[in-house]
This record gives structure tokens, C-alpha cells and sequence, in this order.
């Protein structure tokens, strides 16, 4: 082989590394799109605050990571491209250096699926909870005081509503919708009718198009009786927690009576004030309020 042959042959070796990385990548992408979809759309949410900003720092933290990357790449690059020619050239394979770099290369394979999986699960969470906390946007509007994130004994209370007619635990779940769902329920449109993104509450269970969960029950059962617990003991007074179960982007609905609320995010602001779990007066609200706002700053050490 030619030297300049040697050197292109080396230089493949080296980017296709990149390139079956990118290619997982892309794998998963295309699979997350063909098979699962968001419950709701994102571009339709109001804008939080900051949140211009946000994706600023976001895109820059991201260009730094990359420059990074690049940086390594521009000075190491050279001298593995030496490295692997010297040896095509002699006609000695590195057999140990290309088993040490398919090993390497199935981890960070294994790694980027992973992470995927986890990111893909954050960005379902983080979507419908910012689905519900623009729904709840409609509460204040009514009096209410709204807190999101509250930080509880090694978890989070996702919103905490305080009004006259009581303290409310309100936790949100985020369930992709599948495409295999609608295609099986309504023919071959996806926008065809509603049964492929219904979940209906019967006897103690939650039953998806396919597939059943009960866990998201007692998660909240537990969390709104942690709160009760913790403001009764903060305020001195007697609080009851009543929770509500929220499914952003679904069509809900009970076959038989649920124990609290379960609902989906736009029946939040027509549901909660219907509750009444608890009179309060502005004294009890006021002190409530300052407990929970105390909870929820930056710098709480709460579950450290």
C-alpha cells in the first residue's frame, strides 16, 4: 500500500469509532420517534420564567463540552494516525490495541444507551411537569398559593397547592403515549380518537391501553401523608394532605369511585377548588405557606 493509502486507512480506523457511537445514536432516536410519543406538546406550554436563558446556557454548556472534545481530538488525532500507519505499514496488526478499543467502544455504547434511556425518562418528567405547573398557574389566579418542588426526607413533593379548602399533594406522572396503541384502537390514524390515550381508574388500579400500574397510588397516598405529618408538626396545628394524581396529556377517567382525585392537568383548576378537604383559615393559610416556602429555598438542608 502507498503511504498516503496507509494514512487514509489509519484515519478510518480512528473516525469510525465516532461514527458507530453517532450511529447508536441515531438508532435510538429513530426508534424513541417510531414508537413513543410525548402526552403533550411541548411547543404549546407557556414559557417559564428564564427559560430563554435557560436554553442559552444549555446550547453554551453543551458548545464548551464540544470544544472540549475537539480540542482532544485536534492534538491526539496525529499522533494515533501515526501510530496505526507505522504499524499497517510494517505489518503488524495491534491486535491489542484493537481489542482494548472494541471493548472501550462497546462500553461507551452501552453507556450511550443508558444515558438515552435515562434522558429520554427525564424529558417525559420534565415535560409533564411543567404541563401541570402551567395548569396551575389557574389556581393562583383563584388564591391559591402554588409551590413546586418541594423538598421532602430523600424525595420531592412535585406541587404543593395551599387554600382555604385545604392543603393539596398533587403529583405528576408522565406516560409516553405508544404509537402501537392507536393503531391497534383506531385503525391507521393516529389522530383518529381518544381511546389509545385513555387510562381508567378501576379498583385499586391503573389500566393503560397496555399495560397496568398501582404503584403511582400509593406513591401518592405516602407523599400526601408525609405532608400532613410534617405541617402538623411545623404548624402545631392539626393539617390534612389530600392527594391528586395528574397524568398530563391523557384522557382519565374512573370505573370505579378512586380515593382521591386522578385527573388530567386541565381538570386541575375545575377539580381542586370542588375539594373540600379541610377548612383553613387566612392565619392557618399564612403560616402553612411560610413553612412550606421555608422547604422549598435553594438552600435547604432538608434530606441531606
Amino acid at each position: 500500500m502507498t503511504d498516503f493509502s496507509n494514512s487514509m486507512l489509519s484515519l478510518a480506523i480512528i473516525l469510525s469509532s465516532m461514527f458507530a457511537i453517532v450511529g447508536v445514536m441515531y438508532g435510538l432516536l429513530k426508534y424513541r420517534d417510531a414508537t413513543l410519543k410525548l402526552p403533550v406538546d411541548r411547543e404549546q406550554l407557556t414559557r417559564i420564567p428564564a427559560y430563554g436563558l435557560q436554553q442559552q446556557i444549555q446550547d453554551l454548556q453543551m458548545d464548551l463540552i464540544g470544544s472540549m472534545l475537539m480540542g482532544a481530538m485536534i492534538v491526539s488525532l496525529p499522533f494515533a494516525v501515526s501510530s496505526l500507519k507505522a504499524h499497517i505499514t510494517i505489518g503488524q496488526f495491534p491486535w491489542i490495541s484493537v481489542t482494548t478499543g472494541l471493548m472501550g467502544l462497546a462500553y461507551c455504547g452501552f453507556k450511550t444507551w443508558k444515558n438515552f434511556s435515562k434522558l429520554t425518562k427525564l424529558r417525559l418528567g420534565h415535560t409533564a411537569e411543567i404541563a401541570t405547573a402551567n395548569e396551575l398557574i389557574g389556581l393562583q389566579a383563584l388564591g391559591y398559593q402554588v409551590f413546586h418542588d418541594v423538598q421532602a426526607d430523600g424525595f420531592n413533593i412535585d406541587h404543593l397547592a395551599v387554600g382555604k379548602n385545604g392543603v393539596f399533594a398533587i403529583e405528576t406522572k408522565g406516560r409516553h403515549k405508544r404509537n402501537k396503541d392507536l393503531l391497534q384502537t383506531n385503525g391507521n390514524s393516529p389522530s383518529s380518537g381518544k381511546k389509545g390515550y385513555q387510562v381508567f381508574y378501576k379498583d385499586g388500579r391503573l389500566n393503560f391501553p397496555s399495560w397496568t400500574e398501582t404503584k403511582p397510588i400509593e406513591q401518592a397516598e405516602r407523599q400526601a401523608k408525609w405532608v400532613s405529618q410534617w405541617l402538623t408538626k411545623a404548624t402545631g396545628t392539626p393539617v390534612t394532605s389530600t392527594p391528586v394524581l395528574v397524568f398530563p396529556g391523557w384522557y382519565v377517567t374512573s370505573q370505579s369511585k378512586p380515593p382521591f382525585p386522578i385527573v388530567n392537568h386541565k381538570q386541575l383548576v375545575g377539580t381542586i377548588p370542588t375539594l373540600r378537604t379541610q377548612a383553613l383559615t387566612q392565619q392557618q393559610i399564612d403560616t402553612i405557606v411560610y413553612q412550606v416556602a421555608q422547604r422549598c429555598l435553594s438552600k435547604s438542608e432538608v434530606g441531606k
